[in-house]
């Protein structure tokens, strides 16, 4: 259930997912039926019991230990049909749950920049683990007391009223003023409530914000601002949690009271009513049972309905993501054959232009080549000359016209993302590493399979003799976002990943840029002569990675100025001969330093 339209209600979206436990719930019900059955007959037996002791006890022994058996038997029926009921009711709550979870982080990782641009990670962070807690209790407790509440409000007046319709009277005065009073404060405390999920989403964000840039509030010695920041997010919320419970604090004593109430209108009308015989001390007794299993309802009434509330704001809170509508071209896949045979004639890129949204000026201006299998294929720029751009127009992270990218026939706009990426693999130059394991960093894409010995990918990553001095081996964690590791060392991590298993077109966007000329020669000549890739297309700003390649696209200010093999842009690109000539330079200088 990961597409959910957003024409339907949030009581309907909600029915869907409680649909699937139908059973269970059903069950549940019939408990809770059986519950407040036993519930409003034991008072009924009591009130008998006592009118037996008012009368002379010994001519009704044995009717009394009956009775008095009969009501043991009810309440321990009851104790276990109210535990079944429970049970029944937050089984499912949980496994909604759960549900739940799951479909938010598959819609999660199917949904596209455009839409984690428009919601901050500590906001979808907070929806996926604090909002959806509310979703739990509507399907759990709340469901429960719902069919609870309308047994006991439905079964309990009826036996007050065969035993006086005149004081059940009495008692629905104070029901009726407490209602009305609790209504009103409901539905304060659901503004509330509304406004205290969209902070509580926001402190969840600045945390995110503070945690990622520890590094950058040690180093600049601004951990007092980073405290105070997070304060007053917290100073906010704390706040409006102070008046949510204030307005608890006046709503749950008078629903309370409303027992007390009832229980002193019974003894002054119901001790009339007994003096002159309309009632038995036993009716009246019982009667003050009823009173209290009527009470209760009302006094849990007001925590139901804030629960409700709680849970309807969330289930919007999190249909933010689950109705978020994917491309409809990523609802479509190729044919598994088809899937598997693309790439098999190239990747042809046609005129294509490439504006970011709120500039003028575009940042690719009518690029065209195409890279075939087999083919190695190598795009030289400086730092800001379109080079990743055009890298994110291939793999689709962005969103260009059509007729502009084929990969074989298809027009890549018309594939899904995920057939797409079957065939094109890209590794960046910030790449994103889990935390695991080095092992287990490395096969993560590889899913079950096992394509290769781990130390020869390790070795011809230039990661092995490192990787044997940590303290467990492979299985060393390389902690968040491989904070344990250096830059360099990413990135030679990430490039053992794409070692590790075949891919078709494998794309290096300036995977190299951490890692020294020596480090830089040997990771070129495991890369051209093992990796197990169709074609390379290789991205980046030094001529030196991109001598050996079969063809060079020279990219500056968003246009390929330049084409040709490394031999004949030395002759004919002025841009590239220059390049080449600093970077060598430099290449000797660093040599000669090392030397020195």
């Amino acid at each position: 259930m990961s597409n959910h339209p957003a024409r339907d209600t949030n009581w309907r979206f909600f029915l869907n997912y409680v649909y699937q436990h139908k059973l269970s719930y059903g069950l549940g019900i019939f408990m809770l039926l059986a519950t407040n059955w036993l519930a409003v007959s034991i008072p009924r037996h009591i009130g008998t019991a006592i009118d037996l002791l008012k009368d002379s006890l010994e001519q009704h022994q044995d009717q009394f230990t009956t009775t008095i058996g009969l009501i043991v038997v009810l309440a321990v029926t009851m104790m276990g049909a109210r535990t079944l009921s429970r049970m029944l009711f937050f089984n499912p709550g949980r496994a909604i749950e759960r549900d739940l979870k799951n479909d938010a982080f598959g819609k999660l990782t199917r949904l596209q920049r455009d839409f984690y641009q428009q919601y901050e990670t500590g906001s979808l962070i907070s929806i996926v683990n604090n909002d959806i807690n509310g979703i739990r209790a509507l399907a759990g407790v709340v469901m429960l007391q719902v069919f609870n509440i309308s047994f006991a409000l439905s079964l309990t007046p009826y036996k007050m009223w065969e035993l006086s319709p005149e004081l059940t009277l009495y008692c629905m005065v104070p029901v009726v003023v407490t209602f009305l009073i609790s209504h009103r404060a409901i539905g304060k405390m659901r503004r509330m409530m509304k406004q205290r999920m969209v902070e509580l989403q926001d402190l969840s964000t600045r945390s995110v914000e503070l945690m990622s840039g520890i590094e950058v509030i040690k180093s600049y010695q601004v951990q007092p601002w980073a405290k105070a920041s997070f304060a007053e997010g917290n100073e906010v919320l704390l706040k409006r949690s102070i008046q949510l419970a204030r307005i608890r604090t006046l709503v749950l004593p008078i629903l309370g009271y409303t027992d007390r109430i009832m229980k002193v209108l019974i003894l002054a009308v119901g001790g009339l009513y007994v003096i002159q015989s309309e009632l038995s001390l036993g009716e009246l007794v019982a009667f003050l049972a009823y009173a209290t299993l009527l009470a209760m309802p009302f006094f849990s009434m007001a925590m139901i309905f804030s629960s409700f509330q709680t849970g309807m704001l969330s289930i919007e809170s999190l249909r933010k993501i689950l109705d978020r509508d994917l491309p409809a071209q990523d609802t479509r896949h190729l044919p598994e054959e088809e899937r598997d045979n693309l790439f098999s004639c190239a990747v042809k890129v046609r005129n294509l232009s490439y504006t970011y949204p709120g500039q003028q000026q575009p940042t690719l201006k009518n690029i065209s080549f195409e890279i075939r299998p087999g083919q190695t294929l190598g795009i030289l720029g400086q730092v800001g000359s379109g080079k990743s751009t055009l890298v994110n127009c291939i793999n689709r992270h962005l969103e260009i016209e059509r007729d502009r990218i084929f990969i074989d026939r298809h027009d890549i706009t018309e594939l899904s993302r995920q057939d797409l990426r079957s065939a094109v693999r890209t590794i960046t130059q910030e790449p994103f590493l889990f935390s695991d394991s080095v092992a287990n960093n490395i096969r993560f894409s590889a899913g079950d399979q096992e394509y290769r010995a781990l130390d020869d990918v390790l070795f011809q990553s230039d990661l092995l003799d490192e990787v044997q001095q940590f303290p467990e081996g492979e299985n060393t964690l390389v902690g968040e976002k491989g904070i344990l590791l250096s830059g360099g060392q990413k990135q030679r991590l990430s490039l053992a990943r794409a070692m590790y298993s075949p891919s078709k077109l494998m794309i290096l966007d300036n995977v190299l840029s951490a890692v020294d000329n020596e480090t830089e020669r040997f990771l070129l000549d495991q890369i051209f002569e093992v990796m197990q890739s169709q074609s390379i297309l290789i991205v980046s700003h030094r001529a030196s990675v991109l001598e050996r390649v079969d063809y060079i696209l020279v990219l500056d200010e968003g246009e390929i100025v330049a084409r040709g093999t490394h031999e004949e842009l030395l002759e004919s690109s002025s841009l590239y001969r220059q390049t080449w000539d600093l970077q060598r330079a430099g290449g000797e200088m660093e040599v000669n330093h090392e030397v020195v």
